[in-house]
């Protein structure tokens, strides 16, 4: 069950039945609240530091919101049937966002660019190692969590989510 909580979402696994979903329901609710749980770290440390660089909070910022929007995209693309082995075990936030069904029709302007932007960085583990994060071109933080959590929210909806 998704439920709004400060700025977002929060997600538990006691997501009951619904006949549109392809195998284990809570899988895929699982994935999506592991996607919130980390924007909601990311959410954290944007506000640890309040109006301060990118440069100063990116690499564990930005760990954090790829791996929010893989794991979303992840728990969408297994409802919708996609148990590929290179699906499961990719980091090509544009590739799994091309393989979803439905949900880049659903995103604000924008924020599907915003996604391929950010693939080339997450797949390559950029920001992983400080001397490669300190060259990458990044959104401000504050940007960058209301798009993930417009991504996550509209996940959801396509998951079956309909609200309490």
């Amino acid at each position: 069950m998704i439920k709004p909580i400060k700025d977002g979402l929060s997600v538990s696994s006691e997501s009951g039945d619904n006949p549109t979903m392809t195998g284990n329901a809570d899988l895929h609710f699982d994935k999506l609240a592991y996607a919130v749980a980390l924007l909601d770290g990311a959410r954290r440390i944007q506000l640890s530091a309040p109006g301060e660089d990118i440069s100063r909070i990116g690499i564990p910022f930005y760990l954090l919101i790829g791996f929010s929007i893989e794991n979303g995209l992840k728990a969408l693309l297994h409802f919708q049937g996609q148990h590929q082995r290179e699906v499961q075990h990719s980091h090509d936030l544009a590739d799994l966002l091309a393989r979803t069904d439905g949900l880049r029709e659903r995103l604000w302007p924008g924020t599907a660019k915003d996604v391929e932007h950010l693939s080339r960085y997450h797949k390559e583990f950029w920001f992983r190692y400080p001397e490669r994060a300190a060259s990458a071109d990044v959104y401000k933080a504050d940007s960058a969590c209301m798009m993930v959590n417009h991504l996550l929210a509209e996940v959801a909806h396509l998951l079956g989510y309909r609200g309490e």
